[in-house]
């Protein structure tokens, strides 16, 4: 899995599923302040995450994460 295809995921999932505009998802963009997200949202990204990807994430690595470049961090070292 390379860290385009996760970026990509990513991407994919922030617009379908939580209707955030595909200008707003850059590299630094912080889920709570730019994309104005919540923690319940953050736990839902995880999980949709997780089984897009298969891999092993828990929802207590919502605590983890602020921004989309963190996420995708945290990714690749459980893929």
């Amino acid at each position: 899995m390379t860290e385009e295809f996760v970026r990509e995921t990513l991407k994919k999932v922030l617009i379908e599923e939580f209707e955030v505009e595909e200008d707003e998802i850059v590299a630094g963009a912080n889920f709570f302040e730019d994309l104005d997200m919540d923690s319940l949202d953050a736990i839902d990204l995880i999980v949709m995450m997780d089984k897009k990807l298969n891999i092993d994430l828990k929802a207590e690595d919502a605590q983890k994460i602020r921004t989309i470049d963190e996420f995708v961090a945290l990714i690749m070292t459980r893929g």
